[in-house]
């Protein structure tokens, strides 16, 4: 006969413990809901429905959608910038860094479908100031945070009098093609428009502009109107 040792029972999580796994559970269901469908769907109820509970239960933990949303997009907002992938070392050459930081960007963060849900929820809310204010105050700390760790990133553009202006655009960039794909792709131009991003970067921090910037003439001429056929 084989003599077990007696198993030791798992120590018992705290009131405080369970309540926040399942505040962090409901946020969880709660992206999901939102991605599967859409923000106007997710409701109190059709949370507790997915989620396996009643009504009132979830409001214990979030009185109304409005409280909820702003925990979701807190969750959301901060796991765009849980991930050490995301900005490569700076002793890398311009263009491989500017390259891996593009794609990093594109793939952990603005094309997934987090992504998508948390646009759905600015869009969503427009009419809730409560959510909006929150909103405000959420994306001036990411984009705080990101800029910081792309100028780290790339230090060649510390002296760069259109330092702020450049990371604007590089984040606009990829927020445009990430909004576009909650569209469906038309057509799969966003490697290119990637790459396009990154050579755009690695000339920024090399001081050298686009070569159509950099020398107009080389632009290819307009061709000539035809005039308008007599009627």
């Amino acid at each position: 006969m084989i003599n077990r040792a007696p198993r030791c029972p798992a120590p018992r999580r705290t009131h405080a413990e369970r309540s926040a796994a399942t505040r962090q559970r409901l946020i969880a269901t709660a992206i999901e809901v939102i991605q599967s469908r859409s923000f106007e769907e997710m409701s109190i109820h059709e949370l507790a429905r997915s989620a396996g509970m009643t009504s009132g239960a979830v409001q214990h933990h979030f009185e109304s959608k409005a409280a909820l949303m702003m925990q979701v997009l807190t969750e959301l907002i901060n796991a765009q910038d849980r991930t050490g992938q995301l900005w490569p070392a700076p002793s890398m050459p311009a263009l491989g860094r500017a390259q891996q930081f593009v794609q990093g960007a594109w793939h952990l963060v603005y094309a997934q479908p987090r992504f998508m849900a948390a646009w759905n929820i600015y869009l969503g809310s427009r009419n809730q100031p409560a959510v909006v204010e929150h909103i405000a105050a959420l994306r001036q700390q990411l984009n705080t945070r990101m800029h910081a760790g792309f100028f780290d990133t790339f230090p060649e553009l510390a002296d760069d009098p259109q330092r702020e202006g450049f990371v604007g655009l590089v984040f606009s960039t990829l927020r445009g093609l990430g909004l576009l794909e909650m569209f469906g792709p038309a057509e799969d131009s966003a490697p290119a428009q990637l790459d396009c991003l990154a050579s755009l970067i690695a000339q920024r921090c090399g001081g050298q502009a686009p070569a159509v910037a950099a020398n107009p003439s080389a632009r290819k001429p307009c061709a000539p109107r035809k005039p308008p056929k007599p009627a």
